[in-house]
Order: structure tokens, then C-alpha cells, then sequence
């Protein structure tokens, strides 16, 4: 017992216990301060792969929506070209109805022109019938 108070009395012993003291509470500051950013880190690494997960869960809704988008444009794309089809189709009819019926509407101009009289000259240049067809319509329809 007389060695410890012998102890408590020497300055350089009270020196390094209490050097000791404050390492040991520099230790626990320190270590607690790291814990705490530790803790902060989890938290960062929690909102982050949160983020991420809710991310990729994004991308794969667009990802499926792209599929969707790309089938319904090509459904479109395919009646686009059935459209284009019966057009082109409606339009060669067209074209052959009016040759056929503007011939014969032309040919109907021409002889209603011969019978008022008029040369096949001036039933060519009206009707707009060649002038071989315009002397035929004369020869046939002219009054007498």
C-alpha cells in the first residue's frame, strides 16, 4: 500500500496515467466519431441502392413500354402499307374509268358538236378527239 501512495505522490507517474486518460478519451472520441460516420455511410449506401433499385425498376418499365411502342408502330407501319396498297390500287381504277369514260364523254362532246353542225376540224379543236374520229363522227352524226 505504501507503494501506491508512493505512486500517486510521484509527478511522473501522475504524468502518464493521466497521458493514458487522455489517449484513451482521445481513442473514445475518435472511435465514436468514426461510428458515427459509419452509421451516415450505411444510411448514404441504404438511400442509394434504394435509388438505384427504384432506377432499374424504371428502366425496365421503359424498357417494356419500348417493346410496346415498337410493335405498335410496326402494326401501323403494316396498315400504313395496306393503306398505300388499296390507294395506289383505287387510284389505277380511277385512272382506267376515266380513260374509259373520258373517251366516251369526249366522243359524246364530239357528236353532240356534229349534229349542231360544226366541221371536223372545229369538233377536233373543241372535243378534243383526234381528227380521224372527228371526221368519222361527221360522216355519221352531221345533219343531212
Amino acid at each position: 500500500m505504501s507503494n501506491l501512495v508512493f505512486l500517486s505522490e510521484n509527478p511522473t507517474f501522475i504524468v502518464i496515467i493521466t497521458i493514458c486518460a487522455l489517449l484513451f478519451l482521445f481513442l473514445g472520441f475518435v472511435g465514436l466519431n468514426l461510428l458515427v460516420k459509419v452509421n451516415r455511410l450505411e444510411a448514404s449506401l441504404k438511400t442509394v441502392i434504394s435509388s438505384s433499385a427504384d432506377t432499374a425498376d424504371g428502366l425496365i418499365r421503359f424498357s417494356l413500354r419500348w417493346d410496346e411502342w415498337t410493335k405498335s408502330f410496326e402494326k401501323l407501319d403494316a396498315r400504313n402499307s395496306q393503306t398505300l396498297s388499296v390507294m395506289e390500287q383505287m387510284r389505277s381504277d380511277q385512272e382506267f374509268l376515266t380513260k374509259a369514260f373520258g373517251n366516251e364523254s369526249k366522243l359524246s362532246k364530239a357528236i353532240e358538236l356534229a349534229r349542231a353542225g360544226l366541221t371536223a376540224d372545229e369538233i377536233t379543236l373543241q372535243a378534243g378527239v383526234s381528227a380521224d374520229e372527228a371526221a368519222v363522227i361527221v360522216k355519221f352524226h352531221a345533219p343531212k
